[in-house]
């Protein structure tokens, strides 16, 4: 039988745990923090699917996930224009389109292309 607790009575934390709520966004020259709780993302590994918001639109899609592998596929959003946070939006989609693995520190999740972060999120 899998433990899914690491202390006592403390649940270990997983990708289907808990909303991850972003807060950085990476890039080469330097990275963003993302301060307003808004951009989200929720995952059903069971059923192999993903949910969430960008910041202004929700958005869903399928979830392929295999030891530390992660991807996502058929990917897709409503589609409202938010001037305040639209820039946020459009950097997270984007670079979620890109990941290929992912990585849970604590209650932190990192996601990769390959080496690269792309996007932290972390959890209550």
């Amino acid at each position: 039988m899998k433990n899914f607790y690491q202390n006592n009575d403390t649940p270990a934390v997983t990708l289907d745990t808990h909303t991850w709520y972003l807060t950085t966004i990476y890039r080469v020259n330097g990275y963003t923090q993302v301060l307003t709780r808004k951009a989200y993302i929720s995952f059903n590994t069971a059923d192999g699917k993903l949910a969430g918001n960008g910041s202004c639109n929700s958005f869903g899609g399928k979830l392929m996930v295999a030891d530390s592998n992660l991807s996502f596929g058929n990917i897709f959003s409503t589609k409202m224009y938010c001037n305040d946070v639209q820039s946020i939006e459009n950097d997270f989609m984007s670079r979620l389109q890109k990941v290929t693995r992912y990585e849970i520190k604590g209650k932190k999740l990192l996601l990769y292309e390959q080496e690269d972060l792309l996007l932290e999120f972390e959890t209550a």
